[in-house]
């Protein structure tokens, strides 16, 4: 299935240099990107069987530090029953800690993400009205298709890894509320609300610091990633587009052997209902 990212007509760049921007969350216009819900460090299950698997080595380093005499009254058997009466006790203390924590941890790992991760959001449709009118600049933009077999969008270095290739993203009304441990496997990061549905999005998320050029410093730094020209199998222009800019896509991809493959079409307001069609640009 191929998926298609909306620029603005100023955004030539992309196919003239084949680099393209993976965002930080910060400058994405949904405020809940890369947010889940920190509830608490662990699940209670989680933590009481984390306790009990270091009760052993807690129950060690008390005999150790007990004198040798002291020790020689004081059974294994019955420090660690005491240990474990207590247990209780230390997983009560322990949530309040985490519970007084989790703000803190909050605004510590979205600040983070927003700092060490960068996304790329594409969509399923090259003919979303709303898509053509939020992020290609009222339909006098383009929409540039990429092949999703590319070896450019999985660039996966481990089978574990969670980052740097495709993966598709879901929409519900309630935000998640994960552990800590559970956001390890990322796929908190492809939640969004149902406002944003009609993007049939699909996203990469990769280490910023992959990059092959970053243009500013700090949180308004653009952190360009090069794409090969193969990646890209067509350029669909926008049905308001300006007819110069309409001539200076078209004149590009003709002058840049990269492109030769690369179809150049338009849309165009269906005549009968309300949607766009897609054809040969004229």
């Amino acid at each position: 299935m191929p998926l298609y990212k909306y620029l603005h007509p100023d955004r030539t760049d992309v196919l003239r240099n084949q680099c393209i921007r993976f965002s930080s969350p910060a400058v994405l216009n949904d405020p809940f990107e890369l947010k889940p819900h920190l509830a608490a460090l662990a699940t209670p299950e989680y933590a009481a069987a984390d306790l009990q698997r270091a009760l052993p080595r807690v129950l060690a380093e008390e005999l150790a530090q007990l004198p040798a005499e002291l020790r020689a009254l004081v059974s294994e058997e019955a420090l660690q029953a005491f240990l474990k009466a207590q247990l209780p006790a230390i997983q009560k203390s322990l949530n309040g800690a985490s519970a007084q924590m989790m703000p803190l941890l909050q605004e510590t790992m979205a600040r983070k993400l927003e700092e060490l991760l960068g996304v790329l959001c594409l969509s399923e449709s090259p003919k979303s009205l709303l898509m053509w009118a939020h992020y290609a600049d009222s339909h006098r933009g383009f929409v540039v298709q990429f092949d999703e077999t590319s070896p450019f969008f999985n660039r996966c270095v481990s089978e574990d890894d969670e980052l740097r290739h495709l993966r598709q993203v879901t929409y519900g009304s309630k935000r998640p509320s994960l552990t800590l441990s559970e956001v390890e496997d990322g796929s908190a990061f492809l939640m969004k609300g149902v406002e944003w549905e009609y993007e049939a999005e699909w996203r990469m998320i990769v280490p910023l610091a992959d990059a092959s050029h970053v243009i500013g410093t700090g949180p308004e730094a653009i952190h360009l990633f090069s794409f090969p020209a193969q990646a890209v199998t067509s350029v669909i222009l926008g049905c308001r587009m300006l007819e110069t800019k309409r001539a200076e896509i078209q004149a590009l991809l003709a002058a840049l052997p990269q492109y030769a493959h690369t179809r150049c079409i338009h849309a165009a307001i269906d005549n009968e209902s309300y949607r766009l069609r897609v054809g040969p640009a004229h």
